[in-house]
């Protein structure tokens, strides 16, 4: 968080477009508004889209405006949210949820700062500074064909990682005791803190701030307990470096895999290696063969 500040502090003096990445609940719409109220533009507009809940069908008119008569139930001229946010920041949240026709005429837009609204022949000048977020990582949306390249390289001017509240276990306490103190609230009970600082956060800020609301309003807490897979993929992402040989990374994590399968299935058989053979469906001697292998703690087992 001390880097992700400190790279803010310098995009004071900047209009470079962002890119924010981060998982849902991490910030991402505070961190553009941040962006903006230190900007030279921050006496313009703020005006934030989410992407994902664009109308298909009304994505470009909804971005870039229409004419009047254009298309059906257009009954009247209307100006898109560049126009509405030109002078100003235009936040394009989950934007690899844009559906990819309308995906070129954003890219002209930001290389034009241009729009031509949906029926019109002139392009009408916009002066909008544009933050980007998105909870996908889009060099592999770009890979399955799902977003295009150009577009992803003309928004990560400058791309910022926002980290998920699990990796800030020191940062819960603090922002607890903030949001308590925003709601009127005294001083937080340290069991509580205790708590909050040992849980999960799988809906990262967003579900810390929901658990302490729900605690002042009736005087305990309420967390939901995260399943054993709800984060795999996201746990499995920090391990994985694209620059490094798949083969590789493929059997170091399927060792680790095998390694904790087979202590969890040890210890659920009381070290009997006859009985984790028959569950796990592998032969006795295929097993014990692994064991030695992956080095399983023998204390568990026979």
């Amino acid at each position: 968080m001390a880097e992700l500040f400190a790279v803010l502090a310098r995009l004071e003096k900047s209009l470079a477009t962002v890119l924010l990445h981060g998982e849902s609940g991490t910030g991402k719409e505070l961190c553009a508004r941040a962006i903006h109220q230190h900007s030279r533009v921050s006496t313009g507009p703020f005006l934030s889209v989410n992407c994902g809940v664009l109308d298909r069908t009304l994505a470009r008119s909804e971005l870039f405006g229409h004419e009047r008569g254009s298309f059906t139930g257009a009954s009247e001229k209307r100006r898109g949210y560049f126009q509405e946010a030109s002078g100003g920041t235009l936040f394009l949240d989950e934007i690899g949820e844009l559906p990819l026709d309308v995906q070129p005429v954003l890219l002209r837009a930001l290389e034009t700062r241009s729009v031509t609204p949906v029926g019109g022949t002139s392009e009408v000048p916009v002066d909008v500074r544009i933050v980007a977020a998105s909870n996908r990582r889009l060099d592999e949306e770009v890979a399955a064909g799902r977003f295009r390249e150009d577009l992803y390289y003309r928004i990560r001017v400058v791309q910022l990682e926002l980290p998920p509240l699990r990796e800030r276990p020191l940062d819960v306490r603090v922002l607890a005791k903030i949001m308590a103190t925003r709601q009127g609230a005294g001083p937080l009970p340290d069991a509580m803190l205790d708590r909050l600082a040992a849980h999960p956060w799988p809906g990262n800020v967003r579900e810390l701030r929901n658990a302490v609301e729900t605690y002042l309003a009736v005087g305990k807490l309420q967390l939901r307990e995260p399943a054993k897979s709800s984060n795999l993929e996201g746990s499995l992402s920090r391990f994985v470096d694209p620059k490094l040989p798949y083969a590789d990374q493929k059997e170091r994590l399927l060792a680790q895999f095998s390694r904790i399968y087979l202590t969890e299935l040890l210890k659920s058989t009381a070290g009997n290696q006859s009985e984790a053979a028959r569950v796990s469906g592998l032969e006795r001697s295929y097993l014990g063969k692994l064991l030695a292998k992956l080095d399983v703690p023998r204390a568990t087992s026979t």
